[in-house]
């Protein structure tokens, strides 16, 4: 929506003045209000404003400048493409900006980028996978208000400690068969050595196993996926 708002602005400055969308645009160009959101645009993507005094004719007018005054020379398809790369940029910052502090999205905010992925194909497994990645499984750390014994501590194992994500996945014996699986493949795909000394990070390797690591393994998160399934229909 920035994009297109913003690029027709722009076609419209540089319009012959003979053609009425332009002639319409200049007078009414003080108490538009689609100028006003124009401009909102505008300021979001840092792009700066310039007044125009005209001789005989007192409005006020701006015109696109980059963030570093230039622009005004640029034609349409220049600054379709500078508008394409703010809009991309403040859109980026934004979404990063806005898992600041949320603890759920820890391993979710590691990612780069946003981006299609390929292991959501809308089974169970993608639904309880995508909950994994967001760390908001309905496990007891995070639903000890609300469930019958109203404890954090896993019921599924003797062990007395947090039901949480890291726990289900890696920890919890009432689902060792499934771990079993599970690492069977992380061994063979990412190396028992390797595994090893990547499980003992701060995230106890979680970020890989989901997907959100830097060496994202499809056929790791394919399993990752079949264990959950299994070992939440154990858990029920």
């Amino acid at each position: 929506m920035v994009k297109a708002v913003l690029n027709y602005r722009v076609r419209i400055k540089r319009m012959e003045n003979k053609r009425w969308v332009k002639r319409i645009f200049e007078w009414n160009l003080s108490e538009s209000l689609w100028e006003k959101i124009c401009w909102g645009h505008a300021r979001k993507l840092k792009i700066q404003k310039t007044v125009c005094v005209r001789i005989g004719r007192t409005m006020d007018d701006w015109l696109l400048r980059g963030h570093r005054g230039k622009g005004m020379e640029w034609d349409c398809n220049k600054w379709k493409k500078k508008i394409k790369k703010l809009t991309k940029e403040y859109g980026l910052n934004k979404w990063k900006h806005s898992m600041n502090g949320k603890t759920t999205l820890i391993w979710y905010a590691s990612k780069n980028v946003p981006r299609f992925e390929m292991f959501y194909d809308g089974n169970f497994g993608s639904q309880l996978l995508f909950a994994v990645r967001c760390k908001a499984l309905s496990v007891n750390r995070h639903t000890w208000r609300w469930n019958e014994g109203n404890t954090r501590l896993c019921l599924q194992c003797n062990k007395g400690v947090e039901e949480t994500v890291e726990h289900v996945v890696l920890e919890c014996s009432k689902y060792e068969h499934e771990q079993e699986s599970l690492m069977d493949v992380v061994h063979e795909q990412y190396g028992e050595n390797k595994w090893n000394a990547r499980c003992v990070e701060e995230d106890s390797g979680m970020r890989y196993l989901v997907g959100l690591d830097e060496e994202c393994n499809m056929t790791v998160v394919d399993a990752m996926k079949d264990f959950l399934v299994h070992a939440w229909n154990k858990r029920q």
